[in-house]
């Protein structure tokens, strides 16, 4: 009888305890943020990163009533995700990266950082890469490209990881052309390539390629994405261009440090959402090339692993190396 009492005891002590703890945890949820909130990007200032950064980081500021600033440190996006991971899991420090944070895992031996070190918060929207063509190039879709390089072949261009794998991965391992690869150090001088007639085609985010389609120096003849972009409603994508079920997209997102609270993770969440769903926000990322995207947090974890694999296969397929 007495045994009975004392765990009854025990058992009423473990409850009482662990309603204690889930009070704190939710007086810690419902007064947070207390203060400023830092977002450190791996990218200079005024890339597609960056800016969509800002733009999360004004509509949260005004909803929080705290500041939240953007601490840049360009070079490499594995110095920022690896300065996140060893930040204070508190809540007021993350990082707002793109999927190039999934590649490094395939992409380089020692990427400096594991993603047991962060925790994914949101996808704010999504990217594809479009296939581009100088506007004096006669061809109107990829398949008339690629049926003119039989007799002729070509060189593609591109800057970055992303773009590289993609456009290895089509030019190379689905069509199995015999392309020349002519690498750049980022987007812009592989445009420039382009402009000047010194590569055949380059992949790149539309956010990047779009703006000189409507100036009338491109021509985008395929998007990557499972659907069309709204930048491009005309140009197909590759499972229409001739590769049905191929789809390559990347995405721009919030993480933070693995031992971050649950309860502050979700209640980010919750807000970078509502932000993306916000129409004045919808159109300016819509704007800049981008696919407003939302994940509930509990899915995060497997959007982000099904983005790993899936660059890792692309990466693995193609042979491509980090330098």
């Amino acid at each position: 009888m007495r045994a009975i009492r004392c765990l009854a005891i025990a058992g009423t002590t473990a409850l009482m305890l662990a309603q204690a703890l889930q009070g704190a945890a939710d007086a810690q949820v419902s007064d947070y943020p207390k203060g400023r909130i830092t977002f450190i990007v791996g990218f200079a200032p005024g890339g597609g990163i960056d800016t969509l950064a800002r733009v999360v980081a004004q509509e949260l500021t005004e909803q929080f009533g705290y500041q939240i600033v953007i601490e840049n440190r360009p070079g490499a996006s594995n110095i920022a995700a690896k300065a996140v991971a060893g930040a204070p899991p508190d809540g007021y420090t993350f990082l707002f990266t793109g999927n190039s944070f999934a590649i490094n895992q395939t992409l380089y031996k020692n990427a400096n950082y594991s993603t047991d070190e962060l925790a994914p918060v949101a996808f704010a929207a999504v990217d594809s890469q479009a296939l581009a063509v100088n506007a004096s190039n006669p061809a109107r879709t990829l398949a008339e490209f690629l049926a003119a390089s039989k007799s002729k072949p070509f060189s593609f261009g591109y800057g970055g990881s992303s773009a590289r794998i993609a456009s290895e991965y089509v030019f190379k391992i689905l069509s199995k052309t015999d392309a020349t690869a002519v690498p750049f150090q980022s987007g812009v001088p592989a445009m420039n390539a382009l402009l000047g007639h010194h590569v055949d085609i380059i992949a790149g985010p539309i956010p990047e390629i779009f703006p000189q389609t409507q100036q009338g120096n491109m021509r985008a003849l395929a998007v990557t994405g499972a659907k069309r972009a709204q930048a491009f409603p005309d140009v197909p994508t590759l499972s229409e261009s001739g590769f049905p079920g191929i789809e390559i997209h990347g995405w721009i997102g919030l993480l933070a440090p693995a031992k971050t609270p649950p309860e502050i993770r979700a209640k980010l969440n919750v807000a970078v959402n509502a932000v993306v769903a916000r129409p004045a926000v919808d159109r300016r990322l819509r704007g800049l090339g981008y696919e407003p995207h939302s994940v509930a947090i509990a899915d995060a974890p497997a959007f982000l692993q099904n983005s790993i694999l899936t660059w890792g296969r692309m990466i693995q397929a193609t042979g491509i190396k980090g330098e």
